[in-house]
């Protein structure tokens, strides 16, 4: 999600007049105006991480840039100060902490160029456990339901976000592998010993996720559907866990994270509502009329992971699950043939991180060759990680 989708959005408009069509593009796509932007929530049982950027133009190629050196902290109504400290460009991290319930809390950023910003003072709100965590196989499709309630009928508005992991495989696999140890180039293909075959993959969902209980009687939710992931889907092959996490947020929250969603999620038609500017609960407090993107919470969070093996789910052929593997194929390249060996030749080319050799071949028209692919089919790194996860 572009950051100036935060803030401005831009409609191409087209007219055809005698046959000719001519593209309106606004000023917009090269306006010069920068303005900070805070992602992120203040943690009353944990890390407060909070991301800083930059606006950039629609025009712009490059992401927008990170806003770096700035000092925060959060400050509570009694006076009380955490510090957060940058971890990495543009991203800031408090110490693990426990907020007192019934204060009020607010950030305080400092850019290096001397501009202070704050956000409002709002309640720490205390998230209710998440009841259950379940999943269920409808038709092709299968569901991510979360329950919880609120004895209390304090929570009332609830946003979601998740952690999706998964194993999988690469399309091909390889049991030799490449090393550079000369003289002798036949010495350069043994046994493999990097693992490239089984990775995890782990991705973070950018879809909002919330609802209120505040037109039911009750303050609870019964199955609540999170995600909707076809049973072909990868994710399903081996094995797969979502991390969830749930907060209770106040009514202004939950207007701006609604209409957040309206504005990247729900564009796209002319039934769609049109894009609206965002006002957070952000400002700089030496120019209250600069514009400043974000909404900064107070809240406690709740997790809770949920794991789907494939045994679980009806079996399908390999052929059958929807993998970017799809159209893979190992070729032969052949080293010794007419008489000849061109070792060398063949060599040089695994020498490349993008060949991958497979496995030797003989082949009694052809000689001796090595069967070989792409990296994108045989090296599951390229899209994941061979680290096994701790909670796996």
């Amino acid at each position: 999600m572009r950051v100036t989708s935060l803030f401005i959005s831009t409609l191409s408009l087209a007219f055809t007049l005698t046959g000719c069509v001519e593209p309106y593009v606004p000023a917009v796509l090269d306006a010069p105006a920068s303005f900070l932007v805070v992602d992120g929530f203040i943690n009353g049982n944990g890390r407060t991480r909070i991301k800083l950027a930059r606006t950039a133009n629609l025009s712009a190629t490059t992401p927008p840039p990170a806003e770096k050196g700035a000092k925060l902290f959060v400050v509570d109504n009694t006076g009380a100060r955490y510090n957060l400290s940058e971890q990495t460009a543009g991203s800031y991290q408090s110490d693990s902490l426990t907020l007192p319930p019934g204060r009020q809390y607010q950030l305080r950023i400092t850019t290096t160029g001397g501009a202070a910003y704050a956000s409002a003072l709002v309640p720490l709100k205390v998230t209710p456990p998440i009841d259950k965590l379940a999943w269920q196989l409808t038709g092709n499709q299968v569901n991510i339901k979360v329950s919880a309630h609120d004895d209390a009928q304090q929570a009332r508005f609830y946003r979601w976000s998740f952690v999706e992991t998964w194993e999988f495989t690469a399309g091909l696999h390889s049991n030799i592998e490449y090393y550079a140890k000369p003289p002798f180039p036949l010495s350069m293909m043994d046994v493999r010993t990097t693992p490239i075959y089984t990775c995890w993959r782990t991705e973070r969902a950018s879809t909002i996720k919330q609802t209120s209980t505040v037109q039911l009687s009750q303050d609870a939710l019964t199955d609540f559907v999170l995600l909707t992931i076809p049973k072909r889907a990868e994710r399903f092959k081996i094995r797969y866990s979502v991390l969830v996490s749930q907060v209770a947020q106040t009514a202004e929250e939950f207007a701006y994270y609604e209409q957040l969603r309206k504005n990247t999620e729900a564009v796209g038609t002319v039934n769609d509502p049109l894009p609206t500017q965002l006002t957070g609960n952000i400002h700089r407090v030496d120019e209250a009329s600069e514009p400043v993107l974000g909404f900064v919470g107070a809240h406690t969070v709740r997790q809770q992971r949920l794991f789907i093996d494939h045994t679980e789910l009806p079996p399908l052929a390999e052929s059958q699950y929807d993998t970017p593997y799809i159209t893979c194929a190992a070729y032969p390249q052949y080293f010794c043939s007419g008489g000849g060996c061109d070792r060398l030749g063949v060599i040089a080319l695994f020498a490349s991180p993008t060949n991958i050799p497979l496995d030797f071949i003989s082949d009694p028209d052809f000689g001796d060759g090595i069967l070989s692919a792409s990296a994108d089919c045989a090296d599951c790194r390229l899209r994941g990680s061979t680290t096994k996860p701790s909670f796996w």
